[in-house]
């Protein structure tokens, strides 16, 4: 999985409650966190540090003894320490979902996926408000998985997981699962023609614009949808100027901008045909 640092730090066993919080219960590392967020049903809050990290240490002292805080984070999360300059497996994760900025904190479902990040000290207070959106998004996410696990060909499930990781930027995680939501194929119209444009454009990065085509064309032989049909044609455009096609890219745009006058699209696909002229 492709995605968007890190001195080991030597504290003993002991020590370790006083520096993160006797309140809270950290798990050792971020697979035991993940076996025990499934037997309980709850949401994996990764914390990435590292010990030259002023604001991760703020943290610490702060947020995670707040006694709010700690009540949700016990209540529907398992938290777990991942030094991103420790141990190898440490800055693998760290390195996976693109960590850059210290302190990180990512929330995960007990299958790995990515549900939401916090980036920078927080207080206490807006602690509480992110974790209550990661908590929505995580619901959502949780029930998905668990829908996955007892029909792998559901196409909701398929779609929403597919469709969260493709806005979170994990498309290596996101193009498996709508490659199979679009061979299901069984959602509202709306749904079938998302699929493939974000497989178009996950494809068109990783893989050709040509196969970037022929998905857009797919999505726009599906019965008419006034919304995302322009969007579709717009990305069809671009993708045929970058194939050499230019002349069909500007008659589908004068189209465009003819049949939809007043779509979101419209005014960025005036602009890009203007710089075609």
């Amino acid at each position: 999985m492709t995605r968007r640092p890190i001195l080991v730090l030597a504290i003993s066993a002991l020590m370790a409650p006083a520096a993160f919080g006797a309140s809270l219960k950290w798990e050792k590392d971020f697979k035991t966190a993940k076996v025990r967020a499934r037997s309980e049903g709850k949401l994996v809050m990764v914390d990435f540090w590292a010990d030259w990290c002023t604001f991760c240490k703020k943290l610490d002292q702060t947020t995670y003894q707040d006694p709010a805080v700690v009540a949700r984070l016990s209540k529907t999360t398992v938290p777990v320490k991942v030094n991103t300059e420790g141990r190898k497996d440490e800055v693998e994760l760290g390195e996976e979902h693109g960590v850059e900025n210290l302190p990180t904190i990512g929330f995960f479902t007990s299958g790995g996926r990515a549900v939401a990040r916090i980036e920078g000290y927080v207080n206490g207070e807006d602690f509480l408000k992110l974790l209550t959106n990661a908590e929505i998004e995580g619901a959502d996410m949780i029930h998905w998985e668990k829908a996955l696990a007892a029909n792998p060909d559901d196409f909701a499930a398929l779609y929403g997981l597919g469709a969260k990781m493709y806005e979170l930027n994990y498309h290596d995680d996101a193009r498996p699962l709508l490659e199979r939501a679009r061979r299901n194929d069984q959602g509202t119209l709306r749904e079938r023609k998302r699929v493939r444009m974000m497989l178009a454009r996950i494809i068109e990065t990783q893989s050709s614009f040509t196969d970037s085509e022929t998905m857009l064309r797919e999505g726009l032989a599906l019965p008419p949808e006034p919304d995302l049909d322009p969007r579709l044609k717009f990305l069809l455009s671009r993708c045929l100027v970058n194939l050499g096609k230019a002349a069909e890219a500007k008659s589908i745009l004068v189209k465009l901008i003819a049949d939809y006058p007043k779509h979101a699209i419209t005014a960025t696909a005036k602009q890009t045909l203007e710089k075609m002229k």
